[in-house]
C-alpha cells in the first residue's frame, strides 16, 4: 500500500512539473509602457536536469540569457542577475504567462511592471498595416525634451520586408539590437534585455523619421532622423581627457575578496595596460568585457594585462562585491575587477582626481609600457553596430600592437 501511494505522488509531481513547463519553441510578450504595449520576444528551450529552464531573451540577431528560468512556488521567474531584474508570471496554461517585470536595487524593489506572454508568434510589433516606406540606412539623430536639452546620434536602420533592426550611435554607447517593424508609413521598434527598456513610434516624413522615444520607467523624448550617409559622432578619443599636467593615472582599490591591487603592482610594470570603467549593471559594459576577456587570454602572456574599475550602485563592498564576481564568472574574466564606489561624479573625483570628467560606461584607458595614458576612448560600439564594432576591434588591436612593439 506504501509503495502504491508513493508511486501515486511521484506520478502526480511528474505531471504537476510537466504541467508547469511553459511550451518550447518562441514566445511574444508585451510590458506596460508608458509608450504603449512594448513587445518582446524570447525563446523556450527546454528543462535541465536541475528542472532549470534555458529561456532566451531575443533581440534582432542576439539571443541572451543572464541566468536559467525557475519557478518560485507557483511563478515563472526569468531573471536577469547581472541587472537586479526579474519576469515573474504565473502561466495560465502552458502557452500564456501573465505577471511583472520587477527592477530592484540593493535588495529592495525600485518597480513593477505589468507583463503578459503567448507561445507561438515571433512578430514584434503585431496588427501591422502593408509596409509603404523603405527605411534601410543611416541617419543624423537628435533626442530632445526641450529646446535646452538635445542629445545627438547616429540611427542605422536595415530594413527586410516589413522587418528592421538597427541601432543607435551615442558617445555614451549604442542602443544594442533594436527591433522593429514597418506598419504603412509608421518605423516602430523596440528593446528590452532586463536591464534596457526603450521603444520607438514614429513615421517617416519626406527623408526624415520623425516621433517619439521612449524609455526606462517614464522617459519621453521627441526624436528626428535625417537620412545622411556622413552622418557621424565626435571623435570618442577626445570626450573624455586628463586635466592639465597629468599624463599617468593611478588607483589602489580593493578587488571582491577585499584584496587591495595596485596600479602600482609588479603585474602591471612594464606593460600595456587597458583599464575599463564599467558597471556590471551597464549593457554596454558587458558588451565590452565579451570581447576583453577572450582578448586578454590570448594577450596577457605577450605584455598586455587589463583592469575594470568597477562603479556599482551600492557603496558596500559585501553587496558589490558578490556582484562583480557574478559578472565575473558569467563572462569568464580571468583579469582583475576592483570595486571603485558608486557611478557618481564625487567619487569618480575620488578614485581618479587626475580625470576632468567622465562622459559615459564604459571608458577605457589604454596605457603605455611606461604607465603612460596614450589613449581615452569614451562609450563602446558594441556587436549590434556591425561594422562600427569590427571597426573598433581593428582599432584597437592595431593600438596595443603598436605600443607593444615600442621599446
Amino acid at each position: 500500500m506504501k509503495s502504491f501511494i508513493l508511486l501515486i505522488f511521484t506520478l502526480c509531481a511528474c505531471y504537476v512539473s510537466m504541467a508547469q513547463h511553459p511550451a518550447t519553441g518562441p514566445w511574444r510578450g508585451e510590458i506596460d509602457h508608458i509608450g504603449g504595449k512594448l513587445p518582446f520576444n524570447f525563446v523556450v528551450g527546454a528543462s535541465k536536469p536541475t528542472q532549470k529552464i534555458d529561456i532566451k531573451i531575443q533581440n534582432g540577431s542576439e539571443k541572451a540569457s543572464l541566468g536559467d528560468a525557475y519557478f518560485r512556488g507557483d511563478s515563472l521567474v526569468i531573471p536577469f542577475e547581472l541587472y537586479d531584474s526579474e519576469l515573474v508570471g504565473a502561466l495560465q496554461n502552458d502557452k500564456k504567462i501573465k505577471g511583472f517585470w520587477q527592477k530592484s536595487r540593493n535588495g529592495k524593489t525600485l518597480y513593477r511592471i505589468p507583463f503578459q506572454a503567448e507561445v507561438g508568434s515571433t512578430l514584434r510589433f503585431n496588427n501591422l498595416k502593408p509596409a509603404s516606406i523603405q527605411v534601410s540606412g543611416k541617419y543624423s539623430a537628435d533626442f530632445w525634451s526641450d529646446e535646452s536639452n538635445h542629445s545627438p546620434g547616429v540611427l542605422i536602420l536595415h530594413q527586410k520586408g516589413n522587418q528592421v533592426t538597427g541601432t543607435v550611435l551615442k558617445t555614451s554607447g549604442d542602443y544594442r539590437f533594436l527591433q522593429g517593424n514597418i506598419s504603412g508609413d509608421s518605423l516602430l521598434l523596440s528593446y528590452f534585455d532586463g536591464s534596457g527598456i526603450m521603444q520607438f513610434r514614429s513615421k517617416l516624413i519626406g527623408n526624415q523619421i520623425e516621433g517619439l522615444y521612449f524609455a526606462g520607467l517614464a522617459g519621453k523624448r521627441n526624436f528626428k532622423a535625417i537620412k545622411d550617409v556622413n552622418a557621424s559622432l565626435p571623435d570618442l578619443k577626445k570626450l573624455t581627457y586628463l586635466k592639465p599636467g597629468f599624463e599617468r593615472i593611478n588607483f589602489s582599490l580593493p578587488n571582491p575578496s577585499g584584496q587591495t591591487i595596485s596600479l602600482q603592482d609588479e603585474r602591471y610594470k612594464n606593460k600595456v595596460v587597458v583599464i575599463e570603467l564599467m558597471g556590471s549593471w551597464c549593457p554596454n559594459c558587458l558588451d565590452e568585457s565579451r570581447f576583453l576577456s577572450p582578448y586578454y587570454k590570448k594577450m596577457k602572456d605577450k605584455g598586455v594585462e587589463v583592469i575594470g574599475l568597477a562603479f556599482e550602485y551600492s557603496p558596500e563592498l559585501r553587496i558589490s562585491g558578490p556582484k562583480i564576481e557574478n559578472f565575473k564568472k558569467r563572462i569568464g574574466v580571468d583579469y582583475e575587477i576592483l570595486f571603485a564606489g558608486q557611478p557618481n561624479d564625487e567619487t569618480i573625483a575620488q578614485v581618479l582626481p587626475m580625470l576632468h570628467k567622465i562622459n559615459g560606461y564604459p571608458t577605457t584607458f589604454i596605457l603605455d609600457k611606461t604607465g603612460k595614458v596614450r589613449e581615452i576612448h569614451t562609450g563602446f560600439s558594441g556587436p549590434g553596430t556591425g561594422v562600427y564594432y569590427t571597426d573598433w576591434i581593428h582599432e584597437f588591436e592595431q593600438t596595443i600592437q603598436n605600443l607593444l612593439n615600442e621599446k
